[in-house]
């Protein structure tokens, strides 16, 4: 059984940082224009949520959804404002955006909506996974109150009950929680189950309700879940062995706990240099060049609102309204 030290912070484990790295990387070569590869990215995250979540609760589970609010919303209210203030005052520079102040409440409050006719997305348009995570992460804070032991149960318990009732819904915000892809979380806590705490039991149990919620949704099989979900959750369990009493480089770890300002960012980098500096449809060389450029100029970026937004931030409020 991998070895947890109460004192460590679960944000600083190595496996989880490399594997959030890999994910944010993924995400920003799916936008690329000239790569359009790695959307398997999303489903890395909401793996490694899951896994996570039972990872810190076994820690700490003292105001669990609040370290959470502080862990999502100034870095993703702060680049939400962005995105609606570029809608309010340069329209032209967006395609599906609108400065419509009741999508604004509806992204601040994560509740799914179809936008101006493009589909489930929030203002930030990445946003529509941080949905899926404030659902689970609400699951899982009920979850925690009802039974700490067999949280991971529960959870997958309130997660089967809403998906088998909203799966057949076409309309928001039902159509979201009807969606497969909420089970990647459970995913996270199978591999939790299996490699840390080694509870076989609950791995059937837990297996057993998602083979039952593929099997009764239309397509299951060909779903992402499967498609992308079963072989990230391969890598994840790879990665989470292969690193648990390994060292990595510190630009790694770096890189890895900047992952969500780099999520968060990268569609600004991109399409900044699309639209000023048109290089990702030329040559094969100058697509090359700009599309190192901008990965570079995106993981800068976000290593500096990491270190001087989203970690001054979150401390503080967690000093304000946890500690003190």
């Amino acid at each position: 059984m991998m070895k947890i030290k109460k004192s460590e912070n679960v944000t600083k484990e190595h496996s989880i940082e490399v594997i959030r790295f890999v994910a944010a990387t993924a995400v920003v070569f799916a936008h690329i224009p000239n790569i359009n590869i790695g959307y398997f990215g999303v489903d890395l995250f909401f793996i490694i949520s899951g896994f996570v979540m039972m990872l810190s609760t076994e820690m700490s589970k003292k105001k669990f959804f609040l370290k959470r609010l502080f862990r999502i919303l100034p870095t993703y209210y702060f680049f939400t404002i962005g995105v609606f203030l570029i809608a309010l005052l340069y329209p032209n520079l967006l395609n599906n955006t609108t400065a419509d102040f009741l999508h604004l409440i509806k992204s601040f409050l994560f509740i799914p909506f179809d936008k101006n006719g493009a589909g489930h997305f929030p203002i930030l348009f990445l946003g529509w996974t941080l949905n899926y995570e404030m659902y689970f992460y609400l699951i899982f804070a009920i979850s925690l109150m009802l039974s700490f032991k067999n949280r991971s149960l529960v959870a997958t318990g309130i997660l089967t009950l809403i998906f088998i009732l909203c799966k057949n819904h076409k309309e928001f915000p039902f159509v979201v929680y009807g969606d497969l892809i909420a089970f990647e979380f459970v995913i996270g806590m199978i591999i939790y189950e299996a490699i840390i705490k080694k509870n076989n039991l609950n791995v059937i149990f837990l297996t057993f309700a998602i083979l039952i919620v593929v099997l009764i949704n239309e397509n299951g099989f060909s779903h992402r879940l499967i498609k992308y979900g079963l072989p990230s959750a391969l890598f994840c369990s790879i990665v989470i062995i292969v690193f648990k009493e390994k060292k990595i480089h510190k630009m790694l770890l770096t890189l890895g706990g900047a992952s969500y300002s780099l999520y968060l960012i990268h569609p600004y980098i991109i399409q900044f240099f699309l639209k000023n500096i048109n290089s990702f449809s030329s040559g094969y060389i100058e697509s090359a060049v700009i599309s190192v450029v901008s990965i570079l100029a995106a993981n800068i970026a976000a290593i500096i609102i990491y270190k001087y937004l989203e970690i001054p931030m979150q401390n503080y409020l967690r000093r304000k309204f946890i500690y003190n």
